[in-house]
């Protein structure tokens, strides 16, 4: 009688379906990091609370005085406009209240298109601002565009027409 000798198969077969579980693993985890990496983006960036506080603060500069920004935006790559300074705007006591109220730490006003911003971003902005910056999509419009950094370190930003 010849005795059967299955050492390698088993040997084989328990490195074969090591792989495919490593493999699924592996699968799921890359996975699972892209949905945690949008989900967590979705709730830093552009948040629907972020775009409606926002928004009032577009609505307000739009009435105030958009054309004293986009003069001051000629030849500079935005205005930072978190101070509300009276250099900007006629009601400078509302937008400080507006800002403060919307509990932002930092706003800027610039074109839409940000490929000259993106290239030139100084050290007034912090890093995640930096980041969230390179991360907006832009066209080629003769628009302009309101980047708010949150103090929750959350980011929106919004499209401001170039007519009032």
């Amino acid at each position: 009688m010849e005795k059967s000798n299955n050492k390698g198969f088993i040997l084989a077969e328990t490195i074969a379906v090591s792989v495919v579980i490593m493999t699924s693993l592996v699968i799921v985890y890359t996975q699972f990091m892209t949905i945690s990496k949008s989900y967590s983006r979705t709730f830093t960036y552009n948040s629907v609370n972020n775009l409606y506080l926002i928004n009032n603060i577009k609505e307000f500069i739009k009435y105030d005085n958009l054309d004293t920004l986009i003069e001051t935006l000629n030849g500079n790559n935005y205005v930072d406009i978190t101070s509300c300074s009276t250099d900007y705007f006629d009601e400078y006591l509302y937008c400080r209240n507006l800002i403060e109220n919307s509990n932002i730490k930092q706003i800027i006003f610039t074109k839409e298109n940000l490929e000259e911003l993106e290239n030139n971003l100084d050290s007034s902005l912090s890093e995640k601002m930096k980041q969230f910056i390179k991360s907006i999509n832009y066209s080629e419009t003769n628009s302009y565009r309101l980047i708010v950094e949150f103090n929750d370190e959350t980011y929106a930003t919004l499209l401001i027409g170039g007519s009032i």
